[in-house]
């Protein structure tokens, strides 16, 4: 991936062609907006928009035409993110960028391309379908009562727009780190913590998803922030040990084992830690 960074930044024939071109391999989408972030960490906006070009493209002849806006969502948020980024020096307003603008694009798309939505919502109704009697065989239909196939389509493609976006920017900003500034990223990421006014806002957004289920397309942006938060106070705690993989590793197998849980745990820790800062009161205490 190092060697595709270095590719990139060589010149904007080659940024176009590969954001292009990881744009058109299925699961890479989110390596083409990586190709655009890093061009505008590195330079400028001017130069982004060569790779954002290459990006764009595809994502409008290949993946529109199949009703997949989220591929020109994440490179769009990413961009974003980035620019945020450069301006403001601070990795949680670039992530809290990212996951807004992922989406607010998504609820742009969901009004101003209906047509795009009933187009996946008529290709999913049949799995929607299968999962709803499969549920009803083992007595649990009541999981489905307040869903439906469109909401689970709109709420799926928030979500996978904002996770790509925010996967993208942090890629581009290790690539940027390890071409530029060996071990910057490690340091930059250990601090991460958001802000009590951030916070206060990010569960204001939160509350207001729940009492309005037109505004739950916001919720997956709202979420990340906290829990990127959450993940950044395990790894700078953890990171003060020595030969601390094994920990990581522990930590990230239970997480997932968890079925949710720990990233409850985590949106909690990441809240806490904003009014709190536990780095800073342990490294005191060790002073």
């Amino acid at each position: 991936m190092l060697t595709l960074a270095k590719w990139v930044m060589s010149g904007p024939f080659q940024a176009f062609g590969l954001a292009a071109a990881l744009a058109i391999v299925p699961g890479f989408g989110w390596a083409s907006g990586a190709v655009v972030a890093l061009v505008a960490l590195r330079k400028n906006l001017s130069d982004a928009l060569v790779p954002l070009a290459g990006a764009l493209l595809v994502a409008f002849l290949v993946h529109w035409q199949a009703a997949d806006f989220s591929q020109a969502g994440l490179v769009i948020a990413a961009l974003a993110g980035a620019l945020v980024l450069v301006a403001s020096r601070s990795l949680g307003l670039a992530i809290l960028a990212a996951s807004g603008v992922s989406g607010l694009f998504t609820a742009l798309m969901v009004n101003m391309a209906p047509g795009k939505v009933e187009q996946l919502v008529q290709l999913y109704q049949p799995m929607f379908d299968a999962w709803v009697e499969e549920f009803k065989k083992r007595g649990e239909q009541g999981v489905f009562d307040s869903l439906n196939v469109r909401t689970v389509v709109i709420e799926a493609t928030a979500m996978i727009t904002a996770i790509a976006a925010n996967v993208a920017l942090i890629v581009a900003r290790w690539w940027q780190a390890r071409l530029y500034n060996p071990g910057g990223f490690r340091a930059e990421f250990h601090s991460l913590r958001l802000t009590p006014v951030i916070t206060g806002v990010v569960l204001l957004v939160i509350l207001i998803c729940q009492q309005y289920p037109d505004a739950r397309v916001l919720l997956p942006g709202a979420v990340l922030p906290l829990l990127l938060a959450g993940l950044a106070l395990v790894h700078g705690l953890l990171g003060r040990k020595p030969n601390n993989g094994p920990l990581l590793a522990f930590f990230y197998v239970g997480l997932v084992l968890s079925s949710g849980l720990g990233v409850l745990v985590l949106i909690v820790a990441a809240v806490m830690d904003s009014f709190i800062d536990f780095r800073n009161r342990i490294q005191k205490r060790y002073e």
